[in-house]
């Protein structure tokens, strides 16, 4: 059996199985669109099993440091927490070996060693260690590291071992990489565009729509200052009130549709009630509460329910809807549910796509299915 680019390998037959396997299992867990946490979890516990050892982590360079993405241990956990930065200047560790060199490497014994990741192993009992570098996109992206508290645990082949299982698993961290900077993107275009739309609605409130309401006022003092005789003119100012009366009705719903006031300054539970009390048809809300949640959160939530509303209103036929909120732990869980015609496709037009992508952005998930009995349910979670 050969590995990737034809060259032979030397490792016996049962330690390539052990390798493809576990690769295979990495593969998947990509391939079926895991978060890039999971999937450096994962890659660390494979390299840590596949070695015969109790700690291992995946490591990634930011600049002039390593940062552990990925940790797995068997029993008790010591130190290198997720989010660990270490700084690769005034280092022998082998995070620093590896940034310089680009090769795998093993260190036995860690009392003479300089620098903080050593001084961290040290402090947390680790006395040998074994690191290889991944190399994506002919950069070295970062590291996997196997380390022990006993010095017999890593083999004398634990270097080649360790190094093959890095080369074959790289592009899968490359990929996780890459879905997680995505997820990244889109959340900061998200923020943007959620940023701009707060300041759109206080440049409405705090402008054209004060100058209108003095407008409004000067009109009605001007409407009660003319005579009895000139009803002409009366008339005409009536009309122009009424007409900028319609006006301002028509700016203060352009306002809300693009950022309510009432969701920043009240939250959620306020601002689906305020919806409520506002649609064409009854609108039942059921486990809202008072907290505050991430203003982004509290955005997609919002206009989830809007448009749900909407499209109930419009599309659907409905009699009423029913909107259910449950606070899961780290997340929020919301169901719109109408009674009207069903068949709702988010294939079949943008408002309902636009919805799917706001909710992913924000790491979230959002569906749209048939009710038993007639309507449509819509259905989100996002993490809070």
């Amino acid at each position: 059996m050969e590995p990737p680019g034809g060259i032979p390998s030397t490792a016996p037959e049962s330690e390539v199985a052990e390798e493809q396997a576990a690769l295979r299992r990495v593969a998947t867990l990509v391939a079926s669109g895991a978060e890039a946490p999971a999937i450096f979890r994962a890659v660390a516990e494979e390299a840590g099993r596949l070695l015969g050892a109790a700690s291992a982590a995946t490591i990634r360079y930011d600049d002039d440091a390593a940062v552990t993405v990925g940790r797995w241990h068997d029993g008790e956990p010591r130190g290198f927490v997720v989010g660990t930065s270490v700084p690769l200047a005034g280092s022998d560790g082998l995070t620093a070996i590896v940034f310089r060199t680009g090769r795998s490497a093993r260190i036995d014994d860690y009392s003479g060693v300089r620098g903080h990741a050593a001084a961290m192993m040290r402090q947390n009992g680790y006395g040998t260690a074994v690191a290889a570098p991944v190399v994506a996109g002919g950069r070295t992206w970062g590291l996997v590291l196997v380390a022990s508290n006993a010095p017999d645990t890593l083999g004398p082949d634990a270097e080649r071992r360790l190094g093959d299982f890095a080369e074959l698993v790289a592009l899968g961290l490359e990929s996780a990489e890459a879905r997680e900077q995505l997820n990244a993107s889109r959340l900061r275009i998200l923020e943007a565009g959620l940023n701009e739309r707060r300041r759109l609605e206080r440049n409405l409130h705090d402008g054209a729509q004060q100058r209108l309401v003095s407008l409004a006022i000067q009109l009605r003092v001007l409407e009660n200052q003319l005579d009895g005789g000139a009803d002409g003119a009366k008339q005409l100012v009536s009309g122009a009130r009424h007409e900028l009366n319609l006006a301002m009705k028509e700016l203060r719903e352009l306002a809300r549709g693009l950022h309510p006031a009432i969701l920043t300054q009240r939250g959620l539970a306020a601002a689906l009630g305020s919806l409520a009390d506002s649609a064409a048809l009854p609108v039942g809300i059921i486990g809202a509460s008072d907290e505050r949640l991430p203003e982004a959160v509290e955005a997609g939530a919002y206009f989830v329910v809007a448009e749900s509303i909407t499209n109930a209103v419009k599309h659907a036929n409905a009699s009423g809807i029913e909107i259910r909120l449950e606070r899961l732990p780290g997340g929020l869980r919301i169901q719109i549910a109408d009674d009207g015609r069903g068949g709702a496709d988010p294939a079949a037009g943008t408002g309902l796509r636009g919805l799917s992508d706001r909710i992913e952005a924000l790491g979230g998930r959002f569906s749209v299915a048939d009710r038993p009995g007639g309507g449509t349910v819509v259905s989100v979670e996002l993490p809070a």
